[in-house]
């Protein structure tokens, strides 16, 4: 009766400690599948993000060729009121205000450009976020991973344990 005993106990401690082995196997892949899913999920924002940005530059680009079409058109139509009216524009006040009408223009297109610019300057540092987050939630994945295949060889050995232990308490009693 001992003996079965022993027999039933070890098969029963190395079924357990596989069966643990086997979880833990199971759940280092299901980390790292998570994680890859989860990578490929914050690519796909980075993408998004950097496509974001790209479309802030166009946007950008066209308002300004727009607004200097625009200020060009208001220049010449301001020329040829002037003109039409007999006022001089070469030279003296006339000169001055179109200098600093298109000064004010320089300025209001610097600052277009630089707004469009920090806005997609911003989309692309979330890109770079996306992209970090992403390598990291691999890497976790990966550790989590490593980690279960440890804890799986720390049960097959335990199995190994229990059929030995098994053994030496079956010979014992022989």
């Amino acid at each position: 009766m001992a003996t079965a005993a022993i027999i039933v106990g070890t098969a029963a401690s190395v079924m357990g400690s596989l069966s643990a082995a086997s979880g833990a196997k199971a759940a280092g892949k299901q980390a790292l599948r998570t994680a890859q899913y989860n990578k490929e999920i914050r690519d796909r924002n980075a993408r998004v993000a950097d496509l974001e940005a790209d479309y802030r530059d166009r946007v950008t680009e066209r308002q300004e060729v727009r607004a200097r079409g625009d200020f060009e058109e208001f220049q010449a139509q301001n020329r040829v009121a002037r003109a039409k009216s007999g006022v001089v524009t070469t030279s003296g006040s006339p000169l001055l205000v179109l200098r600093d009408s298109a000064n004010e223009f320089e300025e209001d297109m610097a600052l277009l450009h630089e707004q469009g610019a920090t806005e997609s300057g911003r989309m692309r540092e979330q890109a770079v976020g996306q992209r970090l987050s992403g390598s990291l939630a691999l890497l976790e994945g990966q550790s989590r991973k490593m980690a279960e295949d440890i804890r799986a060889k720390g049960h097959a050995f335990a199995a190994l344990k229990g059929i030995g232990t098994g053994m030496y308490q079956y010979s014992q009693i022989r």
